[in-house]
């Protein structure tokens, strides 16, 4: 019976180092690198009209950037803009209509702008990025 004993320990032993060759093969083969590839770049679309602009209006831009503290909205110019004329700003949530009472280029007060000016146009309600704003005629 001892020999039955120590031909099964000899077959366990044997099975062992069998068991080890097969870890190390699939950790090689988890080693593969792996191929990065760049990231895409995004380009910059200007936003989808998805508002029905007003009658006798013009599209003067779209909202840039909105300073709440002061209530001021930045854009840039598409058409000619002056005090006292009569603005409409639309968005998903936004709707209200105003004159021009402020009116800055580069942080000087200024009467009228061009198209192509970067403007800070003082409003009376809350505007967000992306809002359209129409020139009323």
């Amino acid at each position: 019976m001892k020999k039955k004993k120590g031909k099964s320990k000899a077959k366990a032993k044997s099975k062992k180092p069998a068991k080890k060759k097969l870890i190390k093969a699939r950790a090689k083969v988890s080693k593969k690198k792996k191929v990065s590839r760049p990231a895409a770049k995004k380009k910059s679309a200007p936003p989808r009209s998805s508002v029905i602009p007003p009658l006798n209006s013009v599209l003067l831009g779209y909202v840039e950037d909105y300073f709440a503290k002061i209530g001021v909205v930045a854009l840039t110019l598409e058409h000619k803009l002056a005090l006292g004329n009569r603005l409409h700003l639309l968005g998903h949530t936004t709707n209200f209509e105003q004159t021009v009472d402020s009116l800055q280029i580069d942080h000087q007060s200024v009467s009228e702008a061009g198209p192509k000016d970067a403007v800070g146009i003082k409003v009376t309600a809350r505007a967000r990025r992306g809002d359209h704003l129409y020139l009323i005629r």
